[in-house]
């Protein structure tokens, strides 16, 4: 079984750290569910959504603490990665095993994120 991730800001992570529990985002607001990817799928969220400023970070979940309430749809036509989603209000940082640094490469004069080397 995969552990899970959600990229998120340096500004809600340290909000995370304060408080626990991890922000919700207007997606998130929007569909009263957490919403989480694949290792595989981390790359392409943090470029869609996350700019060089925001600096963006992976959080890996451990999946066992949330299976029971995961839900795997089918992608929206169009959409570039899977979204998996939790039933919950929030993620608990407690079910974070690691924070993983998201590397900006500049790559066609353009910044893209990528997983740290060591990820």
């Amino acid at each position: 079984m995969e552990n899970l991730f959600r990229v998120v800001s340096a500004a809600d992570l340290a909000s995370a750290i304060a408080s626990g529990r991890v922000p919700r985002c207007p997606s998130d607001e929007r569909s009263n569910r957490v919403h989480l990817n694949s290792r595989c799928d981390v790359e392409t969220v943090a470029n869609l959504y996350f700019t060089a400023d925001e600096a963006p970070v992976a959080l890996e979940i451990r999946r066992s603490d949330i299976e029971e309430d995961l839900a795997f749809p089918t992608s929206a036509p169009g959409k570039a990665f899977s979204q998996i989603t939790l039933a919950r209000p929030n993620l608990l940082l407690s079910s974070v095993v690691a924070i993983h640094p998201l590397k900006v490469v500049v790559s066609n004069s353009l910044p893209t994120f990528e997983f740290a080397a060591d990820a």
